[in-house]
């Protein structure tokens, strides 16, 4: 059931009234006219609870949208966090490798260094041993390749001169001492 304005209620009870007499045309006028700005103001009223309806419900809708870009911005804003997260855990393990290797650089280092130092120190004692070992076991080979070296240059047709080279010059070989072999020389005394 509607309920009944009070402005209407009076301008009802003003026709009753002046309805009973007619002495007054004015009176009835004013009525009228106090009932006409009367349906002009509710009229008024119903187009502005129209216009509140309508931006109330638009407030609504952008409130529905604003909350809705919220969660949006939350969940990049936690994804973005998480993120970091891991970008930070990831820095702290490259940090922590960096300072281990910071530790055993130097380290490393100085055992190359120390073992160059020592292989530069052992190799001319290594060498030194080399050429013992050598001498020692190629003695033999030696003695054997100085006396076939000692005939061929004694020999009168040598076997391992080139074939230009067929017999043996002084000006090739001058030796300090006569060869055992050769006679007496003319320095010493024939006894």
């Amino acid at each position: 059931m509607k309920s009944v304005n009070p402005a209407m209620l009076t301008v009802l009870l003003i026709f009753t009234i002046l309805g009973c007499t007619n002495d007054d045309e004015r009176l009835v006028e004013m009525a009228r006219e106090h009932a006409a700005r009367q349906a002009e103001s509710q009229r008024q009223m119903v187009d502005l609870e129209k216009q509140v309806a309508e931006g109330s419900r638009r407030l609504v809708e952008s409130d529905a949208k604003a909350r809705e870009h919220l969660t949006v911005l939350q969940h990049d804003l936690r994804a973005d966090q998480a993120e970091v997260g891991r970008q930070r855990d990831r820095l702290e393990n490259d940090r922590r490798e960096l300072a281990a290797q910071r530790h055993w650089d130097p380290i490393v280092a100085a055992v190359i260094t120390d073992v160059g130092i020592l292989l530069a120190c052992l190799l001319p004692l290594a060498l030194g041993v080399y050429v013992l070992w050598s001498a020692r076991r190629g003695s033999e080979s030696d003695s054997v390749v100085t006396e076939l070296l000692v005939e061929e240059l004694v020999a009168s047709k040598p076997r391992l001169l080139l074939p230009g080279q067929s017999s043996f010059s002084p000006l090739d070989y001058e030796p300090d001492e006569t060869p055992p072999d050769a006679g007496p020389s003319d320095d010493r005394p024939a006894g």
